[in-house]
């Protein structure tokens, strides 16, 4: 069907009327290179850092990400926002705000003159983030007397002279919340933890994405948040200033994969590897990979106003033996405010709700007891990983973990399963368990989703998978 976007028309700065824009065709494909942060494509590129630095900038993220969902969901179930925030992350000092994620894409807005063979657009780094409805970037409004900017590299987006922005009307637009207004525009307004703010003006603009041929391909009539007051936000000291905003894949008419079904499908995949020199892509409609073993499957749990993909999560198995934790542990509750499992790319590290944590340090406990060269305690790289062993050479053989969902299983290898420090103590190393305990609920990031296909089809609801290796363009 086509998507109806209702814009405003503007012309020497006064509102004159709306109209309707139909964007219309056929679900087509759309393939955008993910870039890890950290990799040597990221313009956040850290250069030549140690392990142990590497797996501390995760570390960092994870813990802002989680401080950051557990705010957000606590807000939208009314609950109190102090008790949903989990201890051990208190233990470090509070980061500066990048709780966006680990993955950016890069993308071209607007529409001006260029000689050629110069584009005609601005290019920009967004966060991708699964947790984000709206796709949002900086704009020069912020820079208006009593608006507020967070500092970038760039000049924010220019937006009064791009030939293709429009302004949405005020009530006027499917999009457009009733009372969301700006004067006559539409606005969205979305607060975080300590304090920042973002205020945007909904608006209808051209998007370039590199398509696989290497041109680019242009899709009109985006509907993204144009910034233009962001307060009490940062991208992070180590950031640099590099990143402009958030592709929003979340669950929510507005988000990118929903708003724009006619070229994505409602179908995006994303395949993920911890190896960051690796190239991986976020496929969209068409371009989405099937892999010839099949795939698992999975109903995604989706609440209005929520933008998170829970899934239901059964049971845990260590070693292939199923641990003993009541299913109940897992629940979703409160239409997905309160307690569930889900999926999130913008955490590095699963986090493990607190009950199912401990049996898996048990049952961990009794099996490394086999092994007299393994020595409980340490914890080499940073507070939040509690269950560390010190080791000497050789490494005897490592259990695999399985979390149960609804009738789908989903492996985690050792070398995803545990982190191993490279730094020896007195002829010792260190292993930790790549998780990190949680008394509100389970998130498994993207550390744990390496080397999976992961399929999200919003027609169905459904979470499809499969191991792969996506060092080969999945």
């Amino acid at each position: 069907m086509a998507a109806i976007i209702l814009q405003c028309i503007l012309s020497l700065g006064f509102f004159l009327a709306c109209v309707c824009v139909n964007a219309a065709g056929k679900s087509n494909g759309l393939t955008m290179e993910l870039i890890h942060v950290d990799s040597p494509a990221s313009p956040l590129y850290p250069g030549n850092i140690s392990y142990e630095e590497e797996i501390q900038r995760l570390i960092d993220r994870s813990i802002a990400r989680a401080q950051h969902l557990h705010y957000t969901l606590a807000s939208l179930g009314n609950n109190n926002v102090s008790q949903t925030i989990i201890n051990p992350l208190d233990i470090r000092p509070k980061l500066e705000f990048h709780p966006y994620g680990s993955y950016l894409v890069q993308v071209g807005i607007g529409t001006f003159d260029a000689p050629f063979p110069a584009r005609s657009f601005n290019t920009y780094y967004l966060y991708t983030d699964t947790g984000s409805t709206l796709t949002w970037a900086l704009c020069e409004d912020c820079l208006k007397p009593g608006n507020k900017c967070f500092q970038t590299k760039e000049p924010p987006f220019p937006n009064s002279k791009s030939k293709s922005y429009v302004a949405l009307c005020c009530n006027q637009n499917p999009f457009c919340k009733t009372g969301q207004c700006t004067g006559p525009y539409c606005s969205q307004h979305d607060e975080y933890m300590g304090g920042t703010v973002v205020n945007s003006i909904l608006s209808a603009e051209d998007f370039n994405f590199l398509s696989s041929s290497g041109q680019p391909l242009m899709i009109p009539g985006v509907v993204f948040g144009c910034a233009y007051d962001a307060r009490k936000i940062s991208f992070g000291r180590l950031e640099e200033f590099k990143v402009a905003g958030i592709l929003g894949l979340g669950y929510a008419p507005i988000s990118f994969p929903l708003q724009q079904s006619y070229q994505t499908g409602k179908v995006f995949s994303m395949c993920l590897t911890r190896r960051r020199e690796i190239q991986t892509y976020l496929r969209f409609g068409k371009d989405v990979p099937t892999p010839p073993g099949g795939l698992r499957v999975t109903k995604l749990v989706l609440f209005k106003d929520i933008p998170y993909y829970y899934v239901n999560l059964l049971g845990i198995s260590v070693h292939g033996q199923q641990l003993l934790i009541d299913p109940n542990v897992f629940a979703v509750r409160n239409q997905g405010t309160s307690g569930g499992c889900f999926m999130d790319n913008g955490s590095s590290f699963t986090f493990l709700i607190r009950p199912a944590f401990n049996a898996v340090v048990q049952f961990l406990g009794m099996y490394f007891m086999r092994f007299p060269r393994f020595l409980r305690g340490g914890r080499p790289l940073g507070p939040p990983f509690e269950f560390c062993y010190k080791w000497m050479t050789p490494l005897p053989p490592l259990p695999t973990l399985t979390f149960h969902f609804e009738n789908a299983d989903l492996v985690i290898n050792p070398e995803d399963l545990f982190i191993k420090s490279n730094a020896a103590q007195q002829g010792n190393y260190l292993l930790c368990l790549a998780f990190i305990a949680d008394d509100a609920r389970t998130i498994l990031g993207s550390v744990h989703q390496s080397n999976y296909l992961f399929i999200y089809d919003l027609n169905q609801k459904l979470l499809k998978f499969a191991p792969e290796d996506c060092s080969k363009n999945s």
